[in-house]
């Protein structure tokens, strides 16, 4: 079938990974190790000593929600059991038999960094810390974050709890893709009603006072780790995740999470360039029949913000016969910038294409098919009775 198509416009690419060097010099760090990650697409645009292993302190707690948010609801109802009050470091000051919705732990979790909070959470969908942790551990992996290892809820301090800037920041990507966390994260202060104590909390991350479009996401703190920081914000539609690890002060820390941002935001774009279901071209058949091909995913470009081209694309339709249903993989858009390919993405048919009609000389080549076969069947069975009467004669003679 003999099809003519025309482009609708050009596309760019899921992202380019090398972008960074070609950036502006990035701020200098006091963290022992960093991580700027584009929120859209996961790219790394920034990274110092990204896969070292470091205590993460209650920047744990992101991945504590986020399990927590996948195994219940937000209006379950926990019972705290005995553990959790005893737990060290800041509280929410739970007591045992104390019930209270899953929803109001996250809040006391991630805003007051509530160490029995993660504890009750733990216990209530993994049985105890330790089913929590092989949790913790099994998604933590399934995410990519393979440079880490999880053991308590909360982050208190244990020697094979670790994780590392990058793996932190995948988490937390992960974490951020989650409409309620993103919505308590970026609570500032969120009224408490415990058993035994009654107060505002007030999130600890001041990124959120102190940052333009700052939307989260979480600090945290030991003698071991030292400070850590994972923030986010957003500005006119681009977010950017900022990660930072063992940090000698939480200034330091809030210090370089913002210029890590700043830096995203002066000197990257995240354009996105086509969406799911976006025609790309008009296929025009000999019948008259138009038929749209859409794309088959998004596509979004990270580029330094220079004013730099954006990659060209190459749309490539695969050869069919008959009739194709609508929504078929029919070819593919190539993107490619300074010559290499970058991308690919799938492209499908809109609407149904059905088969061409046969013509006169289709119908003669199918005849002449058919006869074309019972000839040869026809002069195979002629052979194969000729075999048959010589081996009857040859057998008779032998009598």
């Amino acid at each position: 079938m003999l099809l003519i198509f025309t482009c609708l416009m050009l596309f760019g690419i899921t992202a380019i990974p090398a972008l960074a060097a070609d950036a502006a010099a990035p701020p200098d760090l006091t963290a022992g190790a960093a991580v700027l990650t584009d929120f859209t697409t996961g790219i790394v645009l920034y990274a110092k000593n990204p896969d070292v292993h470091k205590a993460p302190a209650s920047t744990t707690k992101i991945l504590t929600a986020l399990i927590a948010l996948e195994k219940g609801r937000l209006d379950d109802v926990i019972t705290v059991g005995p553990n959790p009050p005893r737990v060290e470091g800041t509280r929410v000051y739970l007591v045992e038999g104390e019930k209270i919705t899953l929803e109001n732990l996250l809040y006391g979790m991630l805003l007051n960094s509530g160490n029995d909070a993660a504890l009750a959470i733990a216990e209530h969908y993994g049985g105890s810390q330790e089913g929590f942790a092989r949790l913790m551990n099994e998604k933590a992996a399934a995410l990519g974050a393979v440079n880490s290892h999880f053991v308590t809820p909360n982050g208190l301090s244990e020697p094979d709890h670790y994780t590392t800037a990058r793996d932190l920041a995948l988490i937390t990507r992960a974490a951020m893709q989650n409409a309620t966390i993103r919505r308590i994260v970026a609570t500032k202060t969120q009224s408490w009603h415990g058993q035994e104590w009654e107060t505002t909390l007030v999130n600890q991350n001041k990124l959120l006072w102190n940052y333009e479009g700052a939307d989260g996401v979480k600090n945290g703190y030991t003698s071991e780790s030292r400070f850590t920081l994972a923030g986010s914000a957003t500005r006119q539609g681009q977010s950017f995740i900022a990660v930072v690890l063992d940090e000698p002060g939480p200034r330091e820390a809030a210090a370089d999470v913002a210029a890590l941002l700043d830096y995203g935001f002066k000197e990257f774009r995240t354009v996105q360039l086509v969406r799911k279901g976006q025609v790309v071209a008009v296929i025009d058949r000999s019948e008259g029949e138009k038929v749209e091909v859409t794309a088959a995913a998004d596509l979004v470009v990270v580029q330094p913000n220079d004013g730099s081209p954006l990659p060209l694309e190459q749309l490539q339709l695969s050869p069919f016969h008959g009739a194709v249903a609508a929504g078929t993989r029919i070819g593919e858009m190539i993107f490619r910038q300074d010559g290499k390919v970058v991308g690919r993405v799938d492209v499908v048919n809109r609407q149904a294409i059905p088969a061409r009609p046969l013509s006169i000389s289709d119908w003669w080549l199918r005849l002449s098919f058919v006869l074309g076969t019972m000839f040869v069947l026809y002069r195979l069975s002629l052979v194969r009775r000729r075999r048959q009467l010589f081996r009857s004669r040859a057998y008779g003679n032998n009598l």
